[in-house]
């Protein structure tokens, strides 16, 4: 049977877990309606972003220390990092550019007609701030917490339990944005709906890659470079980037296994 000690201590990190949740979802609320209330545009709205994805990487660190969770961060997780996102990425630009979705000539002309500093900005408010903040929030603390304290039974159950419910938190705390787009008639009220879905299938995705490579850079890297590819972002089609990098993890998985079997003795 479990002490006090530890029953006390599994109690405050689900109320903890609770309070971060609401808290994620709260002032998410508070910066979609602060961007209606104030119109909030131009660098104005790039630093509320930045502030609000600052909160989250907060939130997630506090999660974290309290769970007592570590991500493992090195130089080997750094290199798989970068060089399966390009490689998701260059598969990407393939595709599209076979498709006849995008033409790769045209769009990259556009990309430098554009000032060097608002791409570099967008590409440090979305790949930094958008994708690590919500995967360390998300995949990191949150489907960690989840499969400790809100599943029961097994651990593969468990663990697929957890990820279900954080990929459908996932999904409605997008909800917001979808609302304000909807009253705006930036989307249809078919794309609002099909998106919540799609949203959940995506979490569900980043959670595989997550547990797949024990890689939080790897999917905070490939969720900032599908949201912002630099070019095709029209095109519907930057799914593939995550696709491709579970890929790239699945067949790295196989050549280790394969490899270390092929070192043991007789």
């Amino acid at each position: 049977m479990e002490n006090t000690s530890t029953r006390i201590d599994k109690k405050r990190g689900k109320a903890i877990l609770v309070v971060n949740m609401t808290l994620t979802f709260v002032t998410t609320i508070l910066f979609w309606s602060a961007i209606q209330l104030f119109h909030l545009e131009g660098l104005r709205l790039y630093f509320v972003q930045i502030g609000l994805y600052l909160l989250l990487f907060i939130l997630a660190l506090w999660g974290l220390s309290t769970e007592q969770i570590t991500l493992p961060i090195n130089t080997r997780r750094i290199l798989e990092a970068l060089i399966f996102t390009l490689i998701s990425w260059l598969f990407f630009l393939l595709v599209i550019q076979l498709l006849g979705i995008a033409q790769l000539q045209e769009e990259f002309l556009a990309l430098r007609s554009i000032p060097a500093w608002k791409v570099g900005a967008n590409i440090l408010s979305t790949w930094l701030f958008v994708g690590f903040g919500e995967e360390f929030l998300f995949r990191g603390y949150f489907l960690n917490a989840s499969f400790r304290h809100f599943t029961y039974g097994p651990d593969k159950r468990r663990q697929v339990v957890a990820v279900l419910f954080v990929s459908a938190f996932f999904s409605i705390w997008h909800l917001p944005s979808r609302i304000i787009w909807l009253i705006s008639g930036e989307i249809d009220i078919v794309l609002f709906l099909i998106s919540f879905p799609a949203l959940f299938v995506l979490g569900l995705g980043y959670a595989y890659l997550f547990i797949r490579s024990d890689n939080i850079l790897l999917a905070g890297l490939v969720h900032g470079v599908s949201d912002f590819p630099l070019v095709g972002m029209n095109s519907q089609m930057t799914p593939i980037i995550l696709v491709i990098a579970i890929g790239c993890v699945e067949i790295t998985r196989l050549i280790t296994r394969k490899g270390g079997k092929a070192l043991q003795p007789g």
